[in-house]
């Protein structure tokens, strides 16, 4: 049997190949391996003869992968880099991928296509492609560099290509610190809102944390009773709602359908309605983007006493640690801390604008006769006491009525109605 180069060097996907044949093909096209017969150009019989050899040549190829690269290239494979993409972009979407997303990740794609038609194999034109984009736009130059090597991951895999992706270094640069409000400055921005549109916006911004074109995308029905479902930079995505906050976008909604988008102008518009209000609160020395109030909710979240790890989950960032892998906050849990540490919400009721901190439930009941909530000493106490010196006897006495493993019911029940009292003698 006799498997001909050219057909071989096509860059036709052949059905029933795994991902380790595909070089065992390219290397069986390389070195002409023939057998005493008639050419068979057919698939199917490409793979067999791949899968017979997989067996006998790939351990001695993985030891020399060298020359295993070269044979590869040298097969003159070709694939349409539209073809490419759109199978990238098609696989992209049925993981789940964010339609804004995809938008974004075509558009780059496609303006690689337009210097390549057919894709590169090799890192050198990957490089003079990536250099184009200037040392000073380098944050660019990495997403374009992120953008190519997500399609070559994916092409390595569809159709058993070499990846010249991993010969081609990422781009680094320094990260500039985000711009941000003071605790006055988020205050003197709130009290300058004016319009309906503009609290829908900040509302957006700063109190859901949206990135710019995020409230683009926004669509009525993507707001819900105690949730909203957002189209984010990665993947659609939830996050609470507040009542109030709903009620700010609610107000734009009226004569939209539920597919219709919330906002009927591009990001570049809202982002110049960010602008006015800006200016209108006399604040000239930030910049009066839609990221800076991002970064403002980001950085006074734990100001009014949030966690890095629910503000890390608001942001919805992709960076994850151990604990966050694990231990991830559910919405509802994220809604309760959001009704207590919410910057925008906050800043708001010192201004008279929303209700004070709802108070909360006590998580659950007993039968002691000992009120418990979540201030409640025998919750608080156990960790508390080593910085409570100053108490002197009657820290003492309140850590003998927690008894260790649990707590003395009446001596404890005794301590609190002392302390709620406002016994002098021990403060």
């Amino acid at each position: 049997m006799k498997i001909e180069k050219d057909y071989l060097a096509s860059g036709d996907n052949h059905p029933g190949v795994s991902y380790c044949q595909g070089p065992l093909i390219q290397y069986v096209s390389s070195v002409h391996l023939t057998e005493v017969g008639t050419p068979v150009l057919d698939a199917a019989a490409v793979a067999r003869e791949a899968e017979r050899l997989e067996g006998e040549i790939w351990p001695e190829l993985r030891e020399f992968s060298a020359p295993t690269a070269s044979y590869i290239s040298s097969a003159r494979i070709s694939v349409n880099t539209e073809d490419a993409i759109r199978a990238y972009l098609v696989y992209m979407e049925d993981s789940g991928a964010a339609e804004g997303y995809l938008t974004v990740r075509a558009r780059k794609l496609r303006y690689f296509a337009r210097h390549y038609p057919g894709l590169p194999l090799s890192p050198e034109p990957i490089r003079a492609y990536l250099r184009q984009f200037k040392t000073a736009d380098v944050p660019t130059r990495q997403d374009q560099w992120k953008a190519l090597a997500s399609l070559y991951k994916f092409a390595a895999g569809e159709y058993g290509l070499p990846n010249p992706m991993l010969a081609v270094v990422k781009p680094r640069f320094r990260k500039k610190s985000g711009q941000r409000l003071s605790r006055d400055q988020a205050r003197q921005f709130i009290a300058a809102i004016d319009k309906d549109l503009e609290w829908a916006l900040v509302t957006c911004y700063f109190g859901l944390r949206f990135r710019r074109i995020e409230a683009e995308r926004l669509r009525v029905g993507d707001i819900k009773e105690d949730y909203l479902i957002i189209q984010g930079k990665e993947r659609t995505e939830e996050l609470p709602l507040l009542p109030i906050f709903r009620d700010n976008l609610l107000k734009l909604a009226s004569h939209h359908g539920a597919g219709d988008r919330l906002f009927s102008a591009k990001a570049e518009t809202l982002a110049y309605h960010i602008g006015r209000v800006f200016k209108r609160a006399e604040i000239t020395d930030a910049r009066g983007s839609p990221h800076t109030l991002r970064n403002t909710a980001g950085a006074l979240w734990s100001t009014f006493g949030g966690d890095w790890t629910s503000n890390r989950q608001l942001l919805r960032h992709s960076a994850k640690t151990m604990t966050d892998h694990y231990a991830p906050l559910t919405i509802d849990e994220l809604r309760v801390k959001d009704e207590r540490h919410n910057p925008m919400l906050n800043l708001m009721r010192e201004l008279g604008l929303a209700p004070a901190v709802p108070e909360f439930e006590p998580v659950y009941k007993n039968t002691t006769g000992v009120f418990v909530s979540t201030t409640d000493p025998a919750q608080l106490l156990p960790e508390l006491l080593d910085q409570l010196a100053a108490l002197g006897d009657k820290a003492r006495e309140i850590s003998h009525a927690l008894g260790g493993n649990g707590h003395r019911a009446g001596e404890l029940a005794e301590l609190i109605k002392i302390i709620k009292g406002g016994d002098n003698h021990i403060v």
